[in-house]
């Protein structure tokens, strides 16, 4: 049956994408208006990590560190800022193009105080530009820990350097640990190979239940109406991973406990993924739609014991996992995905600060990012999961930023829709709302947070699950304290940055926070009463000299219901 149906599925795909070919450059800018403002001359001015003035407006063992701070400190070089650059004497003038020079500039990662300006019409119309930037401390020595409640540690020293010899490439190595096991790893990221416009990387990483390895190749979208853009990859993964389980479940002991259950089962993935995009209109239009398609393969094992031990210290069979009540069998095996794409994002964005980092200008997009895929993924592509039958599936991610005043409002929806035979089908949506104000002075202001959060799925398997915890908005739960395929939550903030750095190097404040939500699976007892609320209060710090600008957290929070606290959590990043 899947040799007879993978081939015409596989082949209308391809087809689709080589059709896709014929709208390239359906618009054009049109003709050259001689009577334009051109771009006359370009100026790049990069300063040190710190000033002159920096530098000396401060004594002692600061002024020592910011001098050395210089000193070992490789500039980038110029011509790794220069061949980022959307526009070239000669060109007709283009403010869009300078903007989004701007951004990308500061996408980088490894650049702060970046500005590109128009500074001087001369009176035959052309237009000199001045690209001004500051590097930032691209050596990252990196210390990340995070303790959950339960006393579950996560922890990572990494050394990176992310602006190697000034090259605009990352070379990296690490150590770390987590409640599972300890690793080491190391990385490879580089944004044009040999100055090209493919991006490459690899991730190379041992640990003590198996190993990591992954490459890519890149075709980036270095503009946004840049003609194409599309990606290879490949990657073999083996791991233990944490099986969740429902308590209401065959495995299950009280439908009404509300900590997660799960098991460790040990998994092995080989897959490999090759898409490309094509601009569809013209280069001058205010939003982009980019179609293309692709496929992803995936082989994957997992190894299920005669008997396994659950996270609340009971041993049960659970071989039943790969039986009609079970999902492991869908995922299990050679799984084609041919899929045809389509992604729209468009040219509105504004700049901000204290939004989702810590003091440094923010790029927000206006404009609404939409990336959807759909295609076969079962025996009409020659797949060996799902029991063989025939499976449709279509994921998508959709976002959208408001700005009013000195607020900013997030929708941001996820969905993953598998379709089939009652047994193969598998429904996942997330639904995140946000709101991120600010009022007072704009380098020490006050600031509000409110995050909202809901899920729901059918048919999710023990690595679908929903998981609320430290890394998913509650301080007094562990990493993965709840676990589901039903999730709600929420969390609210007010703090205040204050107007102190540390050696120059880091902006700091403080804040007070509610926060309360639930996840569980269908089948368990849901009750009001098993929603977890907790308050607390922390530190806040951002660095200032940094491309690496999440906020990172340092909180004592207690459970509302008297049960839980004082805990000490230390997490950045996310949606808190």
């Amino acid at each position: 049956m899947s040799g007879q149906h993978g081939m015409p599925a596989a082949g209308v795909c391809l087809f689709g994408v080589a059709l896709i070919w014929g709208l390239l450059a359906v618009g054009t800018a049109g003709a050259d208006d001689d009577t334009a403002l051109r771009i006359g001359r370009v100026t790049i001015d990069n300063g040190d990590v710190f000033s002159a003035e920096e530098v000396d407006d401060v004594g002692g063992a600061e002024r020592l560190l910011r001098r050395g701070m210089n000193g070992l400190h490789i500039k980038t070089r110029e011509h790794i800022l220069r061949r980022e650059l959307l526009f070239a004497t000669g060109d007709i003038y283009d403010p869009e193009a300078l903007a989004e020079t701007e951004r990308n500039l500061r996408n980088l990662g490894f650049l702060n105080q970046v500005t590109v300006v128009a500074v001087d019409t001369l009176a035959d119309g052309i237009v000199d530009v001045l690209v001004k930037a500051r590097d930032s401390w691209s050596l990252q020595a990196t210390l990340a820990w995070s303790l959950a409640s339960s006393g579950d540690q996560r922890w990572k020293v990494k050394l990176s350097e992310r602006n190697f010899m000034g090259y605009g490439f990352t070379l990296g190595a690490g150590i770390g640990g987590d409640e599972i096991r300890n690793y080491w790893e190391t990385f490879y990221r580089q944004r044009r190979l040999f100055g090209s416009n493919i991006g490459a990387g690899f991730d190379y990483s041992e640990s003590e239940d198996g190993h990591y390895r992954s490459f890519y190749l890149q075709r980036h979208f270095h503009a946004q109406d840049d003609p194409w853009g599309g990606h290879i990859q490949g990657w073999d993964s083996q791991a233990n991973h944490r099986w969740y389980l429902s308590n209401g479940g065959p495995a299950g002991d009280d439908p009404g406990r509300y900590a997660s259950l799960y098991t460790l089962i040990p998994r092995h993935e080989k897959g490999g993924e090759l898409s490309l995009l094509v601009r569809a209109g013209s280069r001058d239009a205010q939003r982009f739609w980019r179609l293309g398609g692709g496929a992803r393969v995936t082989d994957t094992s997992f190894y299920l014991g005669e008997t396994s031990l659950l996270s609340d210290g009971r041993v049960e069979d659970l071989s039943w996992l790969r039986g009609p009540e079970g999902t492991m069998i869908r995922d299990e095996g050679r799984r084609v995905h041919a899929f045809a794409a389509l992604q729209s994002v468009g040219r509105h964005w504004t700049k901000s600060r204290f939004v989702m980092q810590y003091g440094p200008v923010e790029d927000i997009p206006l404009s609404s990012f939409l990336d959807l895929r759909i295609g076969p993924a079962g025996s009409q592509t020659g797949s060996t999961t799902a029991w063989g039958e025939d499976v449709w599936r279509a994921e998508g991610v959709l976002s959208k930023w408001w700005r009013h005043h000195r607020s900013h409002f997030l929708l941001r929806a996820v969905a993953l829709v598998e379709t089939g035979s009652e047994r193969v089908q598998r429904r996942r949506g997330d639904l995140t709302l946000g709101w991120v104000g600010q009022t007072g002075a704009s380098n020490t202001p006050w600031l509000g947070r409110v995050f909202v959060e809901g899920g729901q799925g059918t048919g999710l398997g023990g690595l679908d699950a929903f998981v609320l915890g430290l890394g998913r908005g509650l301080r007094t739960l562990d990493f993965d304290g709840m676990a589901g395929d039903r999730l709600v939550r929420w969390n609210a903030e007010i703090g205040k940055v204050s107007p102190w750095e540390i050696l120059g190097l880091f902006r700091m404040g403080a804040a007070a926070f509610y926060g309360a939500g639930r996840a569980w699976w269908h089948d368990e007892d849901f009750a009001v009463a098993g929603l977890r609320h907790e308050a607390g209060c922390g530190l806040r710090f951002g660095p200032l000299r940094s491309g690496n600008s999440q906020v990172a957290r340092l909180d004592v929070s207690w459970g509302l219901d008297g049960s839980v606290g004082p805990v000490l959590t230390a997490a950045s990043g996310g949606y808190f």
